[in-house]
């Protein structure tokens, strides 16, 4: 008997995953730098190997079939194997270089990462690290769809969301919030402060960030539409304004003021909520020398750098 096996293309695997993860077939073409009726060419012999629909053109969003996502879900176990494959290839060498690409979300300022990642470049001179600001809810999709390596995120919250498919996720460590108000305050000298309290006080806000969401929502919680004094596109400036006595703000604990400037922070009774940095990468890559070497590097040196700052914080 005549058996013919059928091997489907990678590199149409990615481009449906692509499609699916970008909406239409234009938009993947120009993610993976395609013409778009090259994408639609590939696509269209993808189906053919498969021997099924995978692509549902009959609306004006292309969305997947059935069976077009569930092959989107074995291609993104296949990449990972791939990438884990390239990473013990790549292990032939003993040389850290190459380049990495890191976001951060400067403005809700993990200050702390960034200066873990120096201590990386210093370590592994040949490694060219490009930062680049991307927002909290970026940073996982521009890992995902391969326009950063690594990327060191801020979550809000009590526990930790699960990583989703093709990535590797590792928490750095986490602080919580404080009510940070001027030295002169009057609950300066207070142990703690009930957000009930802040009713009238002025608010520094940052609005277009998780953190000053999340401030927001406590403030209505407690019954209160917040005062704003001022809006601000990062904490570490919120921190400062606070700092000469513009208001008072909500922040994590160790995210320092963005110029020095003297304030009191306070445990917020109720309110029970961390700040985590989270590291996340593509599953697979993490295996590389590079990779593995960067990860190591940036967790230990983000212990060391945390239990520094926590050790001032109590002094």
């Amino acid at each position: 008997m005549d058996v013919t096996f059928r091997m489907l293309d990678v590199r149409k695997l990615i481009m449906l995953q692509a499609v699916m993860a970008e909406g239409s077939i234009a938009a993947a073409a120009r993610r993976l730098q395609y013409t778009r009726s090259a994408v639609s060419q590939q696509l269209s012999a993808l189906e053919a190997e498969a021997g099924t629909a995978l692509i549902d053109r009959t609306n004006n969003h292309i969305t997947l079939t059935p069976a077009g996502r569930a092959l989107v879900e074995h291609a993104e176990r296949i990449l990972v194997e791939l990438r884990s494959a390239e990473a013990v290839l790549a292990g032939a060498g003993t040389q850290i270089s190459g380049l990495l690409r890191v976001g951060i979300p400067f403005r809700e300022g993990p200050h702390i990462m960034s200066r873990g990642l120096t201590e990386v470049r210093r370590r592994f001179p040949d490694m060219e690290i490009r930062l680049a600001a991307i927002s909290d809810d970026e940073g996982a999709d521009a890992v995902h769809r391969d326009q950063l390596d690594l990327v060191i995120v801020s979550r809000f919250g009590n526990a930790r969301e699960p990583a989703r498919a093709g990535l590797r996720e590792w928490v750095l460590g986490h602080d919580p919030l404080r009510l940070c108000v001027p030295p002169d305050h009057p609950l300066a000298g207070a142990q703690s402060c009930d957000m009930a309290r802040l009713a009238g006080e002025p608010w520094v806000m940052c609005p277009r960030t998780a953190l000053g969401r999340l401030v927001r929502s406590m403030c209505i919680t407690a019954g209160f539409q917040p005062r704003v004094a001022a809006t601000v596109h990062d904490v570490g400036t919120a921190i400062s304004l606070v700092g000469i006595g513009w208001g008072i703000t909500v922040a994590p604990e160790l995210t320092p003021a963005a110029t020095p400037a003297p304030v009191v922070r306070l445990p917020i009774e109720g309110v029970d909520t961390n700040r985590y940095s989270v590291l996340i990468v593509r599953d697979g890559e993490h295996l590389s020398p590079r990779m593995a070497a960067t990860i190591s590097a940036v967790r230990s040196v983000s212990a060391e750098l945390r239990a520094s700052a926590t050790g001032a914080a109590g002094d």
